[in-house]
């Protein structure tokens, strides 16, 4: 299964590359060579971080894709306070050269979402949602900010459907990223492992008896 296509730079990003597209253009024309072509190196950064390129979801119907491009610091079981049960969590850690789109690590239904914005530490806003799967698999995707750069932009409505590695949302300069999984569930990642987001599996959901029979 594919994901969808997106412009190859991000849309979230589009606001501030006209901005800087328009100074690079008018210091072209009215400031010195050196400074027009620092302000180009910026352009190109600006570019390189906003980029969105495409990606290939697998089509495994069990599996459980990286919400996100990063690196995998934690993996182990874990109490989750949302549904109050225990819980394999696999944590992922963007850089800020890593690519910012989020997406959803299942097919499923959007349950419920919460959001905490915190006026003191900005470090300490989050946003988790809960996705179900059409066979009552619950995976909890918790993400949180580590600085004051960092900004998210989240396409999902409790109620909706959406579909395994689709794009949900965009974290810009990155963030990390909690999943929680099924305490069942067969995990194939490791700590220290790069992942790419819609395309690594993480982890394959595993259920005791065959899908025919597991009421929705």
């Amino acid at each position: 299964m594919s994901s969808n296509h997106y412009p190859f730079i991000a849309r979230e990003a589009w606001p501030i590359l006209i901005i800087i597209f328009s100074i690079v253009f008018l210091a072209k024309f009215f400031l010195s060579g050196p400074i027009f072509v620092f302000l180009l190196l910026i352009l190109l950064i600006t570019i390189f971080l906003f980029r969105d390129p495409y990606r290939e979801i697998p089509s495994q119907p069990l599996a459980v894709v990286s919400p996100i491009h990063g690196i995998i610091s934690k993996v182990g079981e874990a109490k989750e306070i949302r549904l109050n049960t225990d819980t394999i969590r696999i944590r992922v850690v963007m850089r800020i050269t890593d690519i910012y789109s989020l997406r959803s690590p299942i097919e499923g239904k959007v349950i419920e979402q919460w959001y905490n914005p915190s006026c003191k530490n900005q470090s300490h806003q989050h946003l988790d949602f809960h996705v179900q799967s059409d066979e009552g698999d619950d995976i909890i995707t918790a993400i949180r900010f580590r600085n004051i750069m960092h900004r998210s932009h989240i396409y999902l409505n409790s109620g909706e459907r959406v579909g395994q590695g689709q794009r949900c949302g965009y974290l810009s300069f990155g963030g990390v990223v909690d999943l929680f999984l099924p305490v069942e569930s067969k995990i194939l990642v490791k700590v220290g492992q790069y992942v790419d987001s819609g395309s690594t599996v993480l982890a394959e959901l595993i259920h005791s008896e065959p899908l025919s029979s597991v009421k929705e």
